[in-house]
């Protein structure tokens, strides 16, 4: 059993491969007898809605939440992670970035171990800046925190019981590598797995907004877990898998 958290925002030309991807890849897997897809539309201002109603027509285990406005990615997650109810759940981005066998590697991986976090082996298909700037946004949370994985910020599967209890803070796009951050500092278990990325042709742009968002939300980070709340977070996660290819 497992929930899907889809944030989105303007996807009306990806939301129905999106869910076409996720109800395949359960096919594949066989093991996981039920589950969820939880969307949470974040203001989107195109036909974005009209074509999520549609599927929940054809697929009733769709939860349909809507913002009245743009909050942001962190704001849409936190709203699914109130309702979803599963022990787990997987963040998949609306635009249909992951590939079917991803997502099955993913859910089978996920039986061994807490959380799974992917790690992207087509780098060659993003520009040289985009790939600088994810490796030095996980090379900083590997000095500052010491979370040594190969990317901090993915489509991860969490364990929502203990996502539940860590105070989230983040609304935007720092929500991810917030939530990461602070499992691998408690006791559970993760692993890494290979993934290729798929880029649809509108690509994700880097924001002023986006970029504050991520340096508040590191600098509050940082306190809590190395000044206010050092306590609980004074323990590692075990790496229990590591795929190499």
């Amino acid at each position: 059993m497992i929930s899907f958290i889809l944030p989105v925002f303007n996807e009306e030309k990806f939301i129905k491969d999106t869910i076409y991807s996720i109800n395949k890849a359960i096919k594949e897997v066989k093991s996981i007898g039920r589950f969820e897809m939880v969307i949470v539309n974040d203001g989107s201002n195109d036909l974005t809605e009209n074509k999520v109603l549609e599927l929940q027509k054809e697929f009733k285990n769709i939860v349909y939440l809507k913002n009245n406005k743009n909050f942001g990615i962190g704001f849409s997650i936190r709203k699914a992670i109130g309702v979803v109810k599963y022990e787990k759940f997987m963040l998949v981005p609306g635009d249909n970035a992951f590939p079917i066998d991803f997502i099955v590697s993913a859910l089978k991986t996920s039986h061994s171990c807490d959380m799974v976090t992917p790690y992207q082996t087509n780098t060659e298909e993003r520009s040289k800046f985009r790939n600088m700037v994810s490796k030095l946004y996980s090379f900083i949370f590997l000095i500052f925190f010491g979370c040594s994985v190969n990317y901090i910020n993915g489509t991860t599967i969490f364990p929502t019981k203990e996502i539940r209890k860590l105070g989230l803070s983040s609304n935007r796009h720092g929500l991810i590598s917030e939530m990461a951050t602070k499992l691998l500092h408690t006791q559970i278990k993760y692993c890494e797995i290979p993934a290729t990325f798929r880029f649809p042709s509108r690509e994700r742009k880097i924001t002023i907004r986006n970029l504050f968002d991520v340096v508040s939300s590191f600098i509050k980070l940082f306190i809590e877990i190395k000044i206010t709340n050092r306590k609980n977070y004074i323990k590692n996660a075990a790496k229990k898998v590591n795929f190499n290819s």
